[in-house]
C-alpha cells in the first residue's frame, strides 16, 4: 500500500540502428475515415507541390494503385534527416536501397513517403534509423563542427 508506482517511460525514438517505425496502421485509420466519410478527399489528398515533384522525378514507382483514386500509380519518395548534416543538406531526397553512405553518420533517420501524383494523397509508410550508433556531438550555434 505504501509503494509508489512508477510511470513507465516510453521509448522518445526507436532503440539503436537499424530500428523502423511502421505507418500502416496509421494509414489503415485515415483510409478507413475516408471510405466512411469522416474525412473529405481534400483533407487527406494535400500533398506539397515539391513532395509532388520529387515523387515524379526521384520516385520508385510501385506495382499498387492508389487507395484514395484507385487510378494513379503510388510512388515512394525516401528524405533524410540527420543532426551531422547543413541545414541545406538535411531533408533532402534519397535513394531508398542506398543505406550503405549512411552509415558514416552516428544517427540518420530516413522517412519514406507514399504519394499518388495523380490526387495528391501521401502518407508517411516508415521511418528508418540507421547509423553506426554512438552519441551525436551538438554543435552550439555560431560554430562549426568539425570532422
Amino acid at each position: 500500500m505504501g509503494s509508489k508506482m512508477e510511470e513507465p517511460k516510453l521509448p522518445m525514438r526507436p532503440k539503436g540502428p537499424g530500428a523502423q517505425v511502421d505507418y500502416s496502421l496509421a494509414r489503415k485509420a485515415v483510409l478507413r475515415a475516408y471510405h466512411s466519410g469522416r474525412v473529405s478527399r481534400f483533407e487527406i489528398c494535400d500533398a506539397h507541390p515539391d513532395l509532388l515533384r520529387a515523387a515524379r522525378f526521384c520516385g520508385e514507382r510501385t506495382t499498387s494503385p492508389c487507395p484514395v483514386c484507385d487510378y494513379g500509380p503510388v510512388f515512394l519518395v525516401s528524405y533524410l534527416f540527420s543532426d551531422e548534416l547543413s541545414k541545406q543538406e538535411t531533408g533532402r531526397v534519397w535513394k531508398h536501397g542506398d543505406l550503405a553512405p549512411l552509415m558514416k553518420f552516428r544517427e540518420a533517420r530516413l522517412y519514406t513517403v507514399e504519394v499518388c501524383t495523380d490526387c495528391s494523397w501521401n502518407h508517411v509508410r516508415s521511418q528508418l534509423w540507421v547509423g553506426r550508433g554512438g552519441r551525436a556531438r551538438r554543435v552550439r550555434p555560431g560554430r562549426r563542427a568539425t570532422t
